[in-house]
């Protein structure tokens, strides 16, 4: 039985997986499935970054398109978002 921090890790390559896949390379997002993966899963990240700029700071070996190393960072930078917000109030 998966662990709940497994089960959320498990989750991430699923979604990852569900819009590369949309092209036949389930090792790439390009730009048109980054954007429409932040709009339907991060709504509330993507109104404070530009997906156009996120994709180029993603696209760190510059071949137009975000693997799965780099689809990383956009979930440091999202779990840092929501790490924020969680303390708002307190």
């Amino acid at each position: 039985m998966l662990s709940e921090l497994e089960k959320a890790l498990e989750n991430i390559v699923n979604v990852y997986h569900q819009y590369s896949g949309t092209k036949g390379n389930h090792h790439a997002l390009y730009r048109d499935d980054l954007k429409k993966l932040l709009t339907t899963e991060c709504p509330e990240f993507i109104q404070k970054k530009n997906a156009e700029t996120l994709f180029k700071e993603l696209d760190v070996n510059q071949d137009n398109a975000v693997n799965f190393e780099e689809f990383l960072v956009l979930m440091i930078k999202v779990g840092l978002a929501a790490h924020e917000d969680s303390h708002k109030g307190c």
